[in-house]
């Protein structure tokens, strides 16, 4: 999968007349999510250069190379033994790509090209990426279920939040983000931290996601602590068919504003003033990627992108209701990844 990537970007790099690409984590606060997109590994420090033609060079921690060059094939992994700034002096005097997001300034030179659209080829997931979200979205059903099965043992909203955490590592992953649990009023905060409170009567927001082998899920499901009343029955149905119907209109070449708008329209007047954030964003080695699935963005889905549908209601001092789903764009319309059902639970 590495060699794909690679030269996936190496065919960008042509197309941007860039020689060679100069990327990767220069210090503890800058993290290039490009590096992870291809290595899948956390590094504490790690520079790659990618030539236009050729094999690409990892410089990493000395006492890291050899482990890192056994995990890499497809790459040269070399020991980091100069500053940063010597590195870049010593590459060959072309045209020298960066990443305006991860690169400090005081490693800029002048001359240096600025790499644009690589979020659109890291968008598109390669088949081995959409086998791995796949089984992160699987994970993430088989969490949730369980959760429902053992809610009499929950206190409070850090409980559920601490069982998805611990689940998630039995289940050989980790947590793409910290778990949000909100209850009763609290859940018309859209990102509730989960409280040592004892669990409230009415909806209860629980958005939770893994990363397996690299690749994150991100799935919300609301339901009902209690018994909820006919009008709280009607907005929670109201608000899963307009979810299920902005899923259903993500079809390849279908501009994003329009199903953002199209789903606010369908949420109605009353309801979409409560809804006060995007319909959803991209998924893959991040939580949040491009493209953000928003009534500003003018890009068109294609196929292979995975995104979220996540539209949400949230009235102060009264309830909050999200659902969100995992859903891959293809030629036969959209997949959803996540199949937990989205039915009102009672607990």
């Amino acid at each position: 999968m590495l060699a794909e990537k690679i030269k996936n970007i190496q065919a960008l790099l042509r197309t941007q007349h860039i020689d060679t690409l100069f990327i990767g984590n220069m210090d503890h606060q800058t993290h290039d999510d490009l590096l992870y997109y291809l290595l899948q590994t956390h590094l504490e420090l790690g520079i790659m250069t990618i030539p236009q033609k050729g094999i690409p060079t990892l410089y990493a921690i000395p006492f890291e190379q050899e482990e890192l060059q056994r995990m890499y094939t497809d790459i040269r992994v070399l020991p980091l033994q100069e500053r940063i700034s010597t590195l870049i002096k010593k590459l060959p005097k072309k045209r020298i790509g960066y990443r305006p997001s991860s690169l400090p300034s005081m490693y800029k030179k002048s001359g240096m090209i600025a790499l644009k659209d690589e979020e659109s080829i890291m968008a598109k997931k390669l088949p081995k990426e959409r086998q791995l979200l796949k089984k992160a979205a699987q994970i993430t059903d088989i969490i949730f279920a369980d959760v429902v099965k053992q809610w009499a043992s929950f206190q409070t909203e850090q409980d559920v939040a601490t069982y998805i955490i611990l689940k998630t590592i039995e289940y050989g992953a980790e947590p793409s983000f910290s778990p949000i649990v909100a209850s009763g009023t609290r859940a018309a905060n859209p990102h509730h931290t989960p409280e040592a409170k004892k669990l409230v009567r009415g909806f209860c927001v629980i958005d939770m996601g893994v990363r397996y082998r690299g690749y994150c899920s991100d799935m919300t499901r609301t339901i009902y602590i209690g018994a909820p009343t006919k009008k709280e029955s009607e907005v929670y149905n109201h608000l899963r068919k307009v979810q299920q119907k902005a899923i259903a209109s993500c079809t390849i070449q279908t501009t994003i504003s329009d199903i953002a708008t199209q789903c606010r329209t369908d949420l109605v007047e009353k309801l979409n003033a409560y809804f006060v954030h995007s319909l959803g964003h991209g998924l893959g080695t991040q939580v949040h990627e491009w493209p953000r699935i928003s009534t500003n963005v003018q890009a068109r889905l294609e196929e292979h992108m995975y995104i979220t549908i996540e539209p949400g209601i949230y009235i102060p001092g009264k309830l909050g209701i999200r659902i969100e789903d995992d859903v891959l764009i293809t030629k036969k319309g959209p997949l959803v990844y996540t199949t937990t059902s989205k039915e009102l639970i009672l607990v």
